[in-house]
């Protein structure tokens, strides 16, 4: 963002005065903090350094090109050490009510990141003991917190009026003990030298993991020779690892209408025909589902896409097969029972172009960004990126070779940009290919969101004059966010070689289990019927449970297990020690390690709705070498409760922000009254 030369002080006092207002209006439902009276002069200046600070440094970045460390891209680092940075950030705080009194840590913190910063002495890094298991390497492809800013314009009733939907979000890996965001919107003119305050929400939050703040939303009066500008303040704090973040980001459109109907010229849209809902739409909140490295070879109701073996001779995709060359997407009707096989659909297959590597996230994406250019307007630019929010653990992984590069010129590369055959001025620039979202995102096997963005840059040039003097060129830009909130990725099995018992009390090894057969389920001889069977590999150790009757089975960490007194837990919670619940009454585990495994595993969803009907959803168990497990369903249900865990937030949370959260709730307690 280039700011060529500053405001008067009357526009920056209205400006002051807008924002100040503003911010009590928007946010004070949120945080119940009154903000502080601040210095126009300094957030004149605070704000004039923090725009031409982004402006060199997202020019700096874009120069690296593919050959530079772009990790991050549109969130700028705040540098405490600059005297101006450190200023803004305190300003942005001040502004959304938290001083050094009500939030002493907060700003302790604050000051010893500048005091080391200005002693040149580096933060702390994530160390491999730091990270959770589940990271695969040690370290993170991705920083710890990501933070955006997405702008999108929204149809309005009336083409005279622009409309505008903007929020700050930020996500760390495996949550902060403290983590704050604001966004704030403003218009400005061409030359930046005039700002009108639009609007500003803002957000704190304790022990958490993602951290959006509320909506701002925006309704102006169509000015093409304006420009919307949002940015954005992230910071997050974590104890127990000494790490931090702070940084800045900012987001421009033109100030145009989007229009009254999809029908619209001036439509801007990004169309995604993949990843979607293609099995289980009949289900409330059905999410869509990806199995990568293990997914249902059987059954109708698994997975929306999977990975797979694709043979170009024949034009077969055998799901689930190795070695994987790349996912495919299911053929819902060819899947249907009684056929009851996962089949993919012919043209809906995306190839790994450098490899298949079964440790990484890959999303299969295809669509297309739709967006109007006036004519008399030139394109310079259109660029896209993608992110997967990991929603309980937190955590942000951003798609292509290099995290946070522009994804649809990465690996999911745009190909190439032609206008509408109708609407001359409409571009449309399609995309397809498998999004590389790493290996941060994939390990943690939960619900995760599918944020996509695009941005389109040009030129305008302005009719001449009757002077003949032709104005300068306008820029032109427009923004739009997609985002698919609901998609998960599925794990947890049986070692291949576990036995299981039939309804008819047969020992039966997972792999001979087909969907239609019935399973035995407790030990009262309710039995119930499969109708799904998951297959796979499995890269991560297993769990071996060793029982003092010398039973044994092997498992993945997280299949749930039925102990005798702290009822379904996971396995990698089990000690030695604990009592489980078996075929023939209770155990109790002399031995619980981690082993490599290399063979297939097997899962199983237990119990049609007529069954389920009459037994409860808690029903879903079989034996497994005699030890009572919970089945692909049970298991689902663990986690989510897992994630839900309705701790007090002060247990949670280390002790150094004990007494800032303490004061919140006062606070907020006292504003309810």
């Amino acid at each position: 963002m280039n700011v060529s030369s500053p405001a008067s002080p009357r526009k920056v006092s209205r400006l002051v005065a807008a924002l100040a207002a503003l911010t009590m209006f928007g946010a004070g439902c949120a945080q119940q903090k009154a903000p502080a009276q601040l210095d126009p002069k300094d957030l004149e200046a605070d704000s004039l350094h923090m725009a031409q600070l982004y402006a060199r440094w997202d020019q700096s970045v874009r120069a690296q090109g593919n050959s530079g460390d772009t990790k991050g891209r549109g969130e700028m680092p705040i540098d405490l050490a600059d005297d101006k940075q450190y200023r803004f950030l305190k300003n942005r705080l001040l502004a959304s009510g938290s001083t050094p009194e009500n939030s002493p840590q907060l700003f302790q913190r604050i000051e010893k990141l500048r005091k080391d910063k200005q002693a040149a002495i580096p933060g702390k890094v994530s160390r491999k003991d730091m990270i959770t298991s589940t990271t695969v390497s040690g370290e993170r492809e991705n920083p710890w917190c990501g933070h955006m800013l997405p702008l999108s314009d929204v149809e309005s009733s009336d083409a005279a009026k622009a409309r505008f939907q903007t929020f700050g979000l930020v996500t760390c890996f495996n949550g902060s003990d403290y983590a704050f965001a604001d966004v704030t919107a403003y218009a400005t003119n061409a030359t930046r030298t005039e700002f009108r305050a639009l609007g500003t929400q803002y957000l704190e939050d304790y022990a958490g993991a993602v951290l959006e703040t509320p909506k701002l939303h925006l309704n102006l009066k169509a000015n093409p020779e304006e420009t919307l500008v949002v940015d954005s303040v992230a910071i997050a704090f974590n104890e127990a690892t000494g790490e931090s973040h702070l940084s800045y980001a900012v987001s421009e459109s033109t100030v145009v209408s989007l229009g009254m109907h999809t029908g619209d010229p001036d439509i801007n849209t990004i169309y995604s025909q993949h990843p979607r809902e293609l099995i289980g739409s009949h289900y409330q909140d059905n999410p869509i589902r990806t199995c990568l490295e293990r997914g249902g070879i059987s059954g109708y109701l698994d997975c929306d896409y999977t990975s797979g073996n694709y043979d170009p001779t024949t034009g077969v995709f055998k799901p689930f097969a190795k070695p994987f060359t790349g996912i495919s997407a299911v053929d819902p009707e060819a899947s249907k029972p009684p056929a009851g096989a996962w089949v993919g659909k012919m043209g809906d297959y995306f190839p790994a172009k450098n490899g298949y590597d079964a440790t990484r996230l890959y999303v299969p994406m295809r669509g297309e960004y739709r967006v109007r250019l006036p004519n008399n307007c030139v394109l310079d630019t259109v660029e896209s990126d993608a992110s997967i929010i990991l929603l309980q653990s937190g955590g942000r992984c951003t798609a292509g070779k290099q995290p946070g590069t522009a994804v649809l010129s990465g690996s999911l590369p745009f190909q190439g940009a032609y206008p509408d055959t109708y609407y001359r001025t409409h571009m449309r620039v399609p995309y397809e290919g498998l999004a590389d979202f790493g290996k941060d995102c994939l390990d943690h096997l939960q619900n995760v969101s599918l944020y996509m963005r695009a941005t389109l840059k040009g030129k305008c040039f302005p009719i001449i004059n009757i002077a003949g003097a032709a104005a300068p060129t306008l820029p032109y830009v427009r923004s739009r966010f997609h985002s698919i909130q609901n998609m998960d990725f599925r794990n947890a099995c049986l070692a291949e070689g576990t036995q299981v018992v039939t309804a008819e009390g047969k020992p039966v090894t997972v792999e001979q289990v087909k969907v239609g057969d019935k399973l035995l389920a407790n030990g009262n001889g309710l039995a119930l019927t499969v109708t799904t069977v998951s297959r796979g590999g499995e890269r991560k150790p297993m769990v071996k449970l060793v029982d003092d009757q010398g039973g044994e089975v092997l498992v993945t960490e997280t299949h749930p297990m039925v102990t005798a007194k702290r009822g379904v837990v996971q396995a990698s919670e089990l000690k030695a020690g604990d009592a489980l619940l078996t075929r023939t009454g209770t155990s109790k585990l002399v031995g619980v390690e981690r082993v490599a495994y290399t063979g297939d595993v097997f899962n199983f969803a237990l119990g049609t709705p007529e069954e389920l009907a009459k037994a409860g959803p808690q029903a879903r168990t079989l034996y497994a070498n005699g030890f009572l497990v919970g089945d692909s369903h049970l298991q689902s249900e663990l986690e989510k409760a897992r994630r839900l865990d309705a701790r007090e937030v002060l247990s949670k949370l280390n002790g150094a922000w004990h007494e800032d959260y303490r004061r919140e709730q006062a606070r907020k307690k006292t504003a309810q009254r």
